[in-house]
């Protein structure tokens, strides 16, 4: 089934500097416009931060800053990529929570008002979240090949747990065995967060907020220029991580961020 556009769709993906969106630079950009008559253009290339690109960063996409040395920098190539998305609707990966502003913060700087007003947006991940299920049912048919009877039964839900853990073992070879290993595998998921619920995410080794008052500042700071908040946090209703994170905070000690899982696929 073909897309029916009204107007070009522009698809786009960013690598940045970091995860915080009011600081994030774009250091390569890929745009690719589709027309109604299902012609293409597409607009590549890297770019000149005028930042340093943090270690954490560059191990996620692979671009350090020697690799952007001599490129353009985003206000050289701003006139050249609005004129590219103007006009167009936008779809992307997670694209209005990070991407986009990203990009709309990018071209303020270099002078340019971009209005979305008017922009409809297509978000492939929000897509595929409400059309592919990903709870235990789901997970139970793919690894078990077997209907969950009785699902929210708290031992049955149990029962399927663990077989679906034995269907993964035997599906991915390089998958580990020890408890600990696996548990070091479900923490490298995403390992820019120092914490399951993505509270404080690590810039340059520091453990910053991810959320709130301080968002993009080093737990560090907060700790020393405003421990107040940090015990209004104690009686909020986060998660008992998070909670020792903030009383360790409190006392001094704070997260030190691991070494790197090495990858098992050799």
């Amino acid at each position: 089934m073909k897309l029916r556009l009204e107007r070009p769709l522009v698809f786009f993906d960013l690598e940045t500097t970091g995860l915080e969106v009011k600081t994030a630079r774009i250091v390569e950009i890929a745009l690719l416009k589709i027309f109604p008559d299902e012609k293409n253009e597409s607009f590549l290339t890297r770019v000149n931060p005028e930042i340093p690109i943090p270690s954490d960063a560059t191990r996620i996409h692979g671009i350090n800053n020697i690799d952007v040395m001599d490129k353009p920098t985003f206000r050289e190539i701003a006139t050249d990529v609005f004129a590219f998305i103007r006009n167009s609707d936008l779809a992307g990966y997670n694209l209005v929570s990070y991407d986009v502003p990203i990009l709309i913060n990018e071209l303020n700087r270099a002078g340019i008002e971009y209005s979305t007003e008017s922009v409809r947006f297509v978000d492939v991940l929000t897509i595929f979240r409400l059309k592919e299920k990903r709870d235990l049912s789901a997970a139970y048919r793919f690894y078990c090949n077997k209907k969950l009877e009785g699902a929210h039964s708290a031992f049955k839900d149990t029962q399927a747990t663990f077989e679906i853990l034995q269907a993964q073992a035997e599906k991915y070879p390089d998958l580990p065995l020890t408890v600990e290993e696996l548990h070091q595998f479900c923490r490298q998921q995403d390992d820019r967060f120092v914490d399951v619920d993505r509270k404080f995410y690590w810039q340059n080794d520091y453990a910053c907020f991810s959320f709130g008052r301080y968002k993009g500042h080093s737990l560090n700071k907060v700790a020393t220029d405003d421990p107040d908040y940090l015990s209004w946090m104690l009686n909020q209703d986060f998660s008992i991580e998070v909670q020792t994170i903030i009383r360790s905070a409190l006392k001094g000690s704070f997260p030190q961020k691991p070494p790197a899982v090495a990858s098992k696929n050799g």
